[in-house]
């Protein structure tokens, strides 16, 4: 059941067990539509030198003209993957194949004769937005990076811009530059199905071709690419292509997260700036959340980024409260004050409007 009339003030002390960081109330205080990707990929090492793109063959960009993101390696990726929200399976995955690693290092110790196990470190990550991916993809880099697969363990990201400049062969150039950089950790590619759409002669078409090379040289191992994207899209990009789909073992699926889930995100995000909610506050909180969560667009749901929309509003909502009556030891608490204004703002159709009144 939602709030029923005008929520009450914060005026007694409301008991969460879901919420551990709760403190008493002060009596005084109140989709996108994706391109086609039919196609076919003609991948080919012609041309190439055997050692591309590392050999310096070519000129690559200097690193203020890479449109791409470059991401520092965590120091605490351990802890930083046990503290995540969700994702069970793909920790899981990640602590496999890192061990995999690891016992590749322990056998060559003790049998330096005996042949290795090949450790294919590219991954497609897919999931709806907001799931977690570029936060697993640092994880990711950062693990293989302590388990001494990677000699950096940074992360490029990078997107279809990134690649495609206003010249032909600005791409063969770019790739080159981008592969460089992400060299000794990943490189991570975002939506990288919209490096193949329909039109034929389009130039993002040669991109995954330029990287065909690296994905094929078992030698190439200190750096892994990855994929990142929708489910569907990603899979049909993989499915035109064989030879693509298998230097890619690595799949990583990130489902929606719950109600629960998203709480406890939440619960993350306020502490980062140390606020806490006062206990009705926090129980008018889940309330919303919940509401949101039922009404969601399943094809425009962007999971933790509503729960991050969610609370900047809030945020500001307790600035203007807290400079309109300033006080010193309120200013960390959110009240119920400040979450009632997005009670209002909800807009449902008819038949499924929101439970406020």
């Amino acid at each position: 059941m939602m709030a029923n009339n005008d929520v009450e003030e914060d005026d007694e002390v409301y008991v969460d067990e879901d919420c551990d960081d709760l403190e008493e109330d002060d009596p005084q205080d109140e989709e996108e539509d994706f391109p086609d990707t039919k196609g076919i990929f003609d991948f080919t090492m012609d041309g190439f030198d055997k050692d591309f793109p590392f050999s310096g063959s070519a000129p690559s960009a200097p690193k203020e003209d890479l449109k791409a993101e470059v991401l520092p390696r965590m120091e605490n990726p351990e802890v930083e993957l046990k503290a995540l929200t969700g994702c069970q399976e793909i920790r899981e995955q990640i602590r496999q194949l890192t061990t995999l690693h690891q016992y590749n290092l322990m056998r060559r110790d003790f049998n330096p004769q005996a042949p290795l196990h090949a450790v294919n470190l590219h991954a497609v990550f897919h999931g709806a937005p907001g799931t977690g991916k570029t936060t697993l993809c640092r994880l990711y880099a950062s693990l293989l990076y302590k388990a001494g697969a990677l000699t950096s363990g940074h992360v490029v990201v990078a997107s279809r811009s990134t690649f495609l400049g206003t010249n032909f062969g600005d791409e063969e150039k770019a790739v080159r530059a981008v592969l460089e950089a992400a060299k000794g950790g990943v490189l991570m590619i975002d939506e990288a199905y919209l490096l193949n759409p329909p039109h034929p002669n389009d130039p993002g078409k040669h991109v995954l071709q330029l990287m065909m090379p690296v994905l094929a040289d078992e030698n190439m191992r200190d750096i892994a690419i990855v994929l990142c994207g929708y489910s569907e899209p990603m899979e049909r990009l993989l499915s035109l292509n064989d030879g693509l789909a298998s230097r890619f073992p690595n799949r990583f699926k990130f489902p929606d997260f719950s109600v629960d889930q998203l709480l406890d995100i939440s619960k993350q995000r306020v502490k980062t700036f140390n606020y806490h909610f006062t206990p009705k506050a926090w129980k008018l909180y889940k309330e919303v959340v919940t509401r949101v969560y039922e009404h969601r667009d399943k094809r425009t749901w962007s999971n933790a980024r509503e729960v991050a929309h969610l609370l900047e509003k809030i945020y500001i909502h307790h600035a203007n409260r807290c400079m309109t009556a300033p006080d010193p030891k309120k200013v960390l608490a959110i009240t119920v004050a400040d979450i009632r204004p997005l009670v209002t703002s909800f807009s449902f159709t008819p038949q499924h409007r929101i439970g406020f009144r």
